[in-house]
């Protein structure tokens, strides 16, 4: 396919601009991935290659995309999962080799599916497993069902969850939000158009950064280093803006976007990508001044995809998007070693010394005598063992400066070494 009007119908491109060691394909799953995909056909996305999968074969003969690919005949005969999420994780495991073909050589990946349902949430797991072992970057955006759909939101959380383990990151898109997007008073139809537009923009922010040359370039190989891990929580939210201040306009437009104030949406990032597009009258030092507030707003660490792009078309116009992500990753403990004692050393706080004029005033006592063992009781017919001599008994703590006295005794000794406790051998 070409990648002339890769993104919208006013963006242009020359075959200089294009990348074509690079590519990219957007996959559906399910019914409401069928509905994303031809959404994307409709936005005029024709420099990635689409590919609708489904169990469903009625639903696929409906689907305006240029590839399609039927799974889980033997299990469904051409129907529906009936909301079976196992069946259809079943069945894309089953076909797994078929699905990896459709995933060769690609190396951006961009998963749609619902995760409410049967097909889309037991399928995308699989499908993001394959095109991670393939060797491909994965970004999902994947709708929710209703809070009060009780079951299925509970089942979506748990597809949610699989998915994450498996995907770079992973956008989710509440029904929820759907009022908040569209506003009080859009319509359904609208409400769900505008949901499509914003998986849309954020699918064109990542294949800008990847085919076009910008002012402030960024290649494939930035977005992998950056997303290189699996992500936990993401971050996603876009601002336009118009006029003198546009660059500040869109900024403050993207800090109250909806899509950034959801219950699930991570307030910080570990990988963060920015992209600000505008006409040709942009400032580069508004354009400095906007990438650190945004980095600062999300508490952005080192792993930053930063890039700028020109386009003559949008006048006085300029777009901010914004993707981020957790690294799932991040929190899992090192090694289970035990640390030697020089690590214990630098590790543990300071030593709380005495205060001199005690010091100077109190004088060691010696240690308690044994405590005496109950009559009645016989004594332990076996030999015993006293640990160390009373000059060693600090361990680790006897490089310290000074002993830690309390009633004349050394609280860096153990205590049961302090008690005169005996262990029998």
């Amino acid at each position: 396919m070409s990648q002339e009007n890769l993104f919208e119908q006013d963006t242009s491109f020359s075959p200089a601009n294009e990348n074509p060691g690079i590519r990219a394909k957007i996959i559906g799953i399910g019914g409401a991935g069928l509905s994303l995909v031809d959404g994307m056909r409709f936005d005029d996305f024709q420099g990635v290659e689409d590919l609708a999968i489904d169990v469903d074969s009625r639903a696929l003969a409906d689907s305006i995309a240029s590839e399609k690919l039927a799974f889980g005949r033997r299990h469904t005969r051409g129907m529906g999962t009936g909301g079976e999420y196992a069946l259809a994780r079943k069945a894309a495991e089953e076909e797994k080799d078929v699905i990896r073909k459709h995933l060769e050589g690609v190396d951006l990946v961009f998963l749609l599916a619902g995760l409410g349902g049967g097909t889309g949430g037991g399928a995308v797991s699989v499908i993001a497993r394959l095109a991670r072992d393939a060797g491909a970057l994965v970004f999902a955006f994947t709708p929710l069902p209703f809070s009060w759909e009780k079951g299925r939101h509970a089942q979506a959380e748990e597809c949610l969850a699989e998915l994450r383990k498996h995907a770079n990151a992973v956008v989710p898109l509440p029904n929820d939000s759907l009022l908040q997007v569209g506003g009080p008073d859009a319509t359904a139809l609208e409400c769900f158009a505008e949901a499509g537009r914003n998986v849309s923009k954020g699918i064109s922010a990542i294949c800008s950064l990847v085919f076009r040359r910008g002012m402030i370039d960024v290649d494939f190989a930035h977005l992998r280093k950056a997303f290189n891990r699996r992500a936990g929580r993401t971050l996603f939210g876009y601002g336009e803006g118009e006029g003198p201040d546009a660059i500040r306009h869109a900024l403050r437009e993207l800090m109250v976007c909806p899509m950034l104030h959801l219950p699930d949406v991570s307030k910080a990032a570990d990988a963060l990508l920015i992209l600000i597009t505008g006409g040709t009258g942009m400032g580069m030092a508004a354009l400095q001044q906007a990438s650190m507030e945004i980095r600062g707003e999300f508490k952005a660490g080192e792993h930053i995809v930063f890039g700028a792009h020109v386009d003559e078309n949008m006048g006085d116009r300029v777009q901010i998007t914004v993707l981020g992500a957790t690294d799932l990753e991040a929190g899992l403990p090192a090694a289970d070693v035990a640390p030697v004692s020089e690590q214990v050393i630098s590790a543990s706080p300071k030593t709380k010394r005495a205060h001199e004029s005690k010091l100077a005033t109190e004088k060691a006592k010696p240690a308690p005598a044994p405590a005496k063992r109950k009559k009645g009781k016989d004594p332990v017919d076996q030999n015993t063992f006293e640990f160390m001599e009373d000059g060693n008994q600090r361990g680790i703590f006897d490089d310290m400066p000074s002993r830690n006295l309390y009633e004349g005794e050394d609280l860096d000794v153990p205590a049961y070494l302090r008690r005169g406790v005996k262990i029998a051998v």
